[in-house]
């Protein structure tokens, strides 16, 4: 008889959850066109309206309903919590996020809390990061966000904070860290779009200095390790070129830009259907890749790039080169700083320095480097290797890139740039033949 009864409970309970699921099943189902997610309820699996589900979450005769409920996530215990004020909270504590351009270990705060409101289809709210460590004080800003039935669009602010707190949320685990005194402030502000998963990053930052790393010293003997110096004049060519073709806002930057550290992605345009005679080659020109952009490197992040061993993560390196930059613009300074950058740059085929490079491919000191000359030196510091490659495969230098540098070089006279662009035009470089 006992068994009999557990035997009818039990189908009573199955009975009961299937009949949940499918009322759930019924209730969130989406829409013609509606953006979708596949959920499953044990062994049922089924569609639902992601902005039906994220409607009924924050209306207010619901939300109240899920006020002291915790669900684990894999990125930490979620807790909903509802205020006097009729607020949403959610919070997240400890929360971590996985980003693998920054490390082997998330990125973790002691807690991140969220407030929410929702007008119709217009969501908004606050939000407060406290970071890991005791004497780390609060990052805060606000959110808002707009609902359609196919897409969630939200942005947000976070107000200015120390900038070393930035770099302990980021990366915590930057040795640097341990002896560099950063100063400065900064804020963020930040988009994404679901669920095609485009975003854009745009930080600001104010008054950065960096003190402590001994970037000078780490500069002049890596500098030193590449044989004779070029002992180029502020004004030579060389000079001129370099900053034309790799930071043409070097001397009025303060070793950084934001930008640098800006970060944005579009959705991948839909794969082209190839019609029927048409090659190949032209089809998949027509497609575009969902990248992240990124304005390229200052002089100065290129400089500490030089002089430092590489990280195997992208973003933690960028954000450490950023410290060492910072610090040598204080010291040596710009022209120093561009000097030593010329007398260690790569100039292919394993060529160290801007003495060796001309003596290599013009046989005369970089000193004595004719404009046009020194012009197609600093071309080829974007990418050397490819580019004398190409050069001795054509047999001429590429002129359409040497004239676009050319015509960056800044505070020379209409005059000089109208020999300076006749010498790129008219010039015949003959590459060396390879060793």
């Amino acid at each position: 008889m006992l068994r009999f009864v557990l035997y009818v409970l039990a189908a009573l309970g199955v009975t009961a959850a299937i009949a949940i699921a499918l009322i759930v099943k019924l209730a969130l189902a989406p829409a013609q066109g509606e953006w979708s997610q596949r959920v499953s309820v044990g062994p049922v699996g089924f569609d639902v309206g992601v902005p039906t589900v994220l409607r009924l979450v924050t209306a207010s005769w619901f939300a109240p309903q899920m006020a002291g409920r915790t669900f684990d996530t894999r990125y930490g215990k979620v807790r909903f919590g509802w205020t006097e004020a009729n607020v949403q909270e959610v919070s997240c504590e400890p929360c971590s996020l996985n980003v693998p351009e920054l490390g082997d270990k998330p990125v973790q705060v002691e807690r991140l809390l969220l407030t929410a409101r929702r007008d119709v289809d217009a969501l908004f709210g606050n939000l407060r990061i406290t970071p890991a460590g005791a004497t780390a004080s609060e990052l805060r800003g606000r959110w808002n966000g707009r609902l359609t039935q196919k897409t969630l669009s939200l942005s947000a602010d976070i107000d200015d904070a120390p900038i070393g707190q930035w770099y302990q949320v980021l990366v915590p685990a930057l040795p640097e860290l341990q002896r560099a005194r950063i100063g400065g402030t900064a804020s963020l502000r930040a988009t994404l779009m679901l669920p095609e998963g485009s975003f854009s990053v745009q930080p600001r930052l104010v008054m950065f200095s960096v003190d402590g790393l001994g970037a000078e010293g780490l500069l002049e003997s890596r500098a030193g390790s590449c044989g004779v110096s070029a002992r180029l004049a502020g004004d030579a060519w060389l000079m001129r070129g370099a900053v034309a073709a790799l930071d043409a806002d070097f001397f009025q930057h303060a070793g950084y830009e934001s930008a640098t550290l800006a970060r944005s992605q579009a959705p991948a345009t839909p794969t082209v259907a190839q019609p029927s005679g048409v090659k190949a080659e032209k089809v998949s020109a027509m497609r575009t890749l969902a990248t992240p952009t990124q304005a390229a490197p200052t002089l100065n992040e290129q400089v500490a790039r030089l002089i430092l061993p590489p990280l195997p993560h992208p973003a933690a390196q960028q954000l450490r080169d950023m410290l060492y930059a910072v610090e040598l613009e204080r010291a040596p300074g710009k022209q120093r700083l561009l000097q030593a950058y010329l007398d260690m740059a790569p100039w292919g085929e394993g060529l160290c320095g801007a003495e060796a490079a001309a003596r290599r491919y013009f046989k005369r000191p970089a000193r004595q480097l004719e404009p046009a000359q020194a012009i197609w030196m600093a071309t080829m510091l974007r990418d050397p290797d490819a580019t004398l490659q190409k050069w001795r495969g054509e047999g001429q230098i590429d002129k359409p890139r040497a004239r676009h540098v050319a015509e960056q070089v800044r505070e020379i006279t209409n005059g000089q740039r109208v020999a300076l662009l006749r010498g790129v035009a008219n010039a015949r470089f003959t590459a060396p033949a390879a060793p």
